[in-house]
């Protein structure tokens, strides 16, 4: 049964908080995080060399086409250099950040309650399980029934012995195709979301049809479909006829990366990530089909190559490059602060 206490609510690392306060809001970040569980041994002798350095700016130009291949750019561990990277989104008018790190991904409440303290920021957690390769020893011998338990936990009384709460399900990883375990982890999830009243975030694979397959199972498990968010549709959902299928079903579309332009490495298929430009047309025309309450944005940061401190785009980017390119494209205020302020609100908000 859902807490009474959290309806109406948002739920962030340092309490709840009335949904008015949320404000302008990054719905998809890493700020502290390991995403070794991404890392891909490189062959070359001259690639292993870099695959083990830390990055640089020497070795940015090799890091931005190896996605994956570099153990430390997958970490994201240093707290004070957090809250310069994320000063800036707060300079440029930023409220609030969704961050988007549970099991597999090196969860750290404790660093997220610090990060907040130190920058003003809202920050809500995630709960539950990311993909199979970060899943812990074991897991497919755990019952379906006490993941769920679990998630409701995260929510309700906290996480582990700091006690600080999670305010949504998610990112819950799936692969694919999607592999047991991970279906498994996504029913488990979806049946927190009743018992919990909280929104509920889904990571599909590398498929076109990933996006539908995860909503169907989602919704076989019990879920409401209008308080689900699919990720990463700037790169799973390439068919324009498949996220409007995909918008008809009720959840939230997300286009959370921001900044990164070129291709999609390590996938079963070649990807072509769509330029900034390219994200806002398509999302305009969701827009003109009817969908602007269904939309999300964010840049999904979880790499060090891609904070300004090591020469990349940061947390700060969609303010001050994207926003502007919206209103040169013919998206009004009114519709910009539905995508970055309202809709956020909306769905983070415990029913």
């Amino acid at each position: 049964m859902a807490d009474s206490r959290l309806a109406g609510k948002i739920q962030t690392v340092l309490g709840l908080i009335e949904p008015e306060e949320l404000g302008l809001t990054l719905a998809h970040e890493h700020i502290v995080c390991d995403g070794s569980c991404w890392f891909v041994e490189p062959e070359a002798a001259t690639d292993k060399g870099w695959a083990h350095s830390p990055v640089s700016l020497e070795s940015l130009w090799w890091v931005r086409y190896h996605w994956f291949q570099c153990l430390d750019d997958l970490v994201l561990r240093d707290e004070d250099l957090a809250v310069r990277e994320l000063q800036r989104f707060k300079l440029a008018g930023g409220d609030s950040v969704v961050e988007m790190s549970n099991h597999g991904l090196g969860r750290d409440p404790e660093a997220l309650a610090r990060i907040s303290r130190a920058t003003g920021l809202n920050i809500l957690m995630g709960s539950g399980y990311y993909l199979a390769a970060g899943l812990p020893p074991g897991f497919e011998n755990k019952p379906e029934e006490e993941i769920t338990e679990e998630i409701v936990r995260d929510i309700q009384e906290g996480v582990g012995p700091s006690l600080i709460k999670a305010g949504f399900i998610g990112e819950i990883g799936t692969s694919w195709p999607i592999d047991p375990r991970e279906e498994k982890s996504l029913r488990a999830a979806a049946k927190a979301q009743p018992l919990t009243g909280a929104h509920l975030n889904i990571h599909p694979g590398q498929g076109e049809e990933a996006p539908l397959a995860c909503v169907r199972i989602a919704e076989q498990a019990g879920a409401d479909l209008n308080r689900v968010t699919l990720d990463h549709i700037d790169r799973a959902v390439r068919d324009p006829k498949n996220r409007l299928e995909l918008a008809r079903t009720g959840v939230m579309i997300e286009y959370d990366l921001f900044g990164r332009e070129g291709y999609y490495p390590r996938s079963a298929r070649f990807i072509d990530l769509p330029t900034d430009h390219e994200r806002i047309n398509e999302i305009i025309a969701l827009v003109e089909a009817g969908f602007l309450k269904q939309i999300l944005i964010s840049q999904d940061i979880w790499n060090k190559h891609q904070l300004t401190a090591f020469g990349g785009w940061g947390y700060d980017h969609i303010l001050r490059n994207a926003r502007p390119v919206m209103r040169l494209k013919g998206l009004s205020e009114a519709e910009i602060d539905t995508i970055l302020i309202d809709n956020p609100r909306r769905t983070f908000t415990f029913v």
